[in-house]
């Protein structure tokens, strides 16, 4: 019985907080997008690719988008550096 109260408010958690997290809009996407609210970047020390993406989301989130695009995601140079940007929408 506790077992199954814990695995239901975990579960309640991880559906609110994804819930209002910034999703990320493809390019055939972009059409439906209207209310450009700015951009966002990210510089990830010794980071993955999956960890910028991740930090862009974060960082579209605390700006109150609801939506975010990529426009760019690479290595800094011979660094293992990640370095990513994208414009953000409501």
């Amino acid at each position: 019985m506790m077992k199954n109260k814990i695995l239901i408010l975990a579960t309640l958690m991880t559906i609110s907080s994804f819930s209002f997290a910034a999703t990320e809009i493809r390019d055939s996407q972009m059409t439906d997008m209207h209310q450009k609210i700015g951009n966002v970047s990210v510089n990830v020390k010794n980071g993955t690719f999956e960890e910028a993406m991740n930090a862009l989301s974060k960082e579209a989130d605390m700006k109150g988008a609801a939506h975010y695009h990529i426009t760019s995601l690479e290595r800094a140079g011979m660094s293992a550096d990640v370095r990513a940007t994208a414009i953000i929408y409501k």
